[in-house]
């Protein structure tokens, strides 16, 4: 009994030597060209062009046409240097409405849904 008590005792020792022991880990730097696709709903009555807005810079996506769907995209690196990113929403009759900052890492998608009052529009990122 007392070798069996030994061994596991040595065995354990041997599983928390192996668990501690760092392993060489690459670390991978994202593909920068990695597209972010946005699926914007549009719930206003009115046609919206959608802008990627990077400090004071606008990259227009494209229009969304009242009470409809689109989907967009743009390259990762676009948002990867700048600190504030948002989206615009510019109607085409109307105020714009910016989102809140983006918040977004490779592999991310965006869904944008825009009310009738742009002001209580929502958006997910996944």
């Amino acid at each position: 009994m007392a070798t069996l008590r030994a061994v596991l005792a040595g065995l354990m020792l041997l599983l928390a030597i192996g668990a501690c022991r760092s392993k060489g880990t690459e670390t991978t730097m994202p593909e920068p060209d990695t597209p972010v696709l946005v699926q914007v709903e549009n719930h206003y009555l009115g046609d919206v062009v959608i802008y990627l807005v990077r400090g004071s810079q606008r990259q227009r996506l494209g229009m969304v046409t009242a009470l409809s769907s689109a989907e967009y995209s743009f390259p990762w690196r676009r948002v990867a240097g700048s600190s504030i990113n948002r989206l615009l929403a510019h109607p085409i009759a109307g105020s714009p409405y910016a989102s809140d900052p983006l918040q977004i890492q490779p592999g991310q998608w965006i869904k944008w849904t825009l009310e009738s009052d742009l002001r209580r529009s929502s958006m997910a990122v996944y």
